[in-house]
């Protein structure tokens, strides 16, 4: 099994953990303990889906794939009382589930672990800025090459950044998800995101005929994914100052 299939696989299980969740709109737990898009139930306010146990455990689970350094910094701040990272702590948790993601798939060194996704996206543009076009990752332009499944595709969630400038910015809050199915008959896309929608969500994005992204939702970058592994290697995590996004 190469590392892209392990890596869908393991995508795929976390979302069907989470209850096989569609789309980027927001989840709720209701009193009966089911998923809803309504914030309210007979007048009742629901919970944030990533709120509610066993859910948020598992996002806490999520953030142990993040750098050691950058955990503890982040406990501090944020979660002193609690003590750990977990669902129920208003931090964006999409980049620890992307590193959880590629540390369970065996990517060891080969990914920059992060709490925050700018970092392999300005790591991956550096790439194909500098003709590296067989690192682990490689940045394109919308629209360059055909997604395959096991790539990422990635989008700033702050005014103002392009591929153009997104290196020299270097930090920005963003968000990437995992490609799991390109269906080109059909011109869609299938990718999973952590805090999708509160959840572990699918989501579609359009492609055109030949598999290049066009989707117009903001996406910035398409990252290809040329990790290989030998054999499964557990790597020491790098340590960076902790900033979430």
């Amino acid at each position: 099994m190469s590392f892209q299939e392990k890596l869908i696989a393991h995508a795929l299980e976390q979302w069907t953990w989470f209850g096989r969740d569609e789309d980027r709109d927001d989840k709720f737990i209701d009193a009966n303990g089911n998923t809803t898009k309504n914030e309210t139930s007979n007048g009742v306010p629901n919970r944030r889906k990533e709120t509610v146990e066993p859910f948020s455990s598992r996002v806490a689970n999520y953030w142990l794939g993040i750098p050691s350094k950058q955990y503890d910094d982040l406990v501090k701040k944020f979660a002193k009382a609690k003590g750990r990272l977990d669902g129920t702590i208003d931090l964006a948790w999409s980049a620890a589930f992307i590193s959880y993601c590629m540390q369970m798939a065996g990517a060891g060194s080969n990914f920059p672990y992060s709490s925050g996704h700018a970092t392999w996206m300005v790591q991956s543009i550096k790439n194909r800025r500098n003709g590296k076009l067989k690192a682990a990752l490689v940045g394109f332009r919308l629209g360059e090459i055909p997604l395959q499944p096991g790539d990422l595709i990635a989008r700033p969630r702050e005014a103002g950044i392009t591929y153009d400038n997104a290196v020299a910015k270097g930090w920005f809050i963003s968000h990437s998800d995992i490609v799991v199915e390109v269906d080109k008959e059909n011109e869609v896309a299938y990718v999973i995101g952590g805090n999708v929608g509160q959840s572990v969500s699918r989501a579609k994005v359009t492609i055109d005929s030949d598999g290049k992204l066009n989707d117009t939702d903001g996406w910035m970058v398409h990252i290809q994914n040329n990790i290989t592994i030998k054999e499964t290697v557990v790597a020491a995590l790098p340590t960076h100052e902790a900033r979430v996004g």
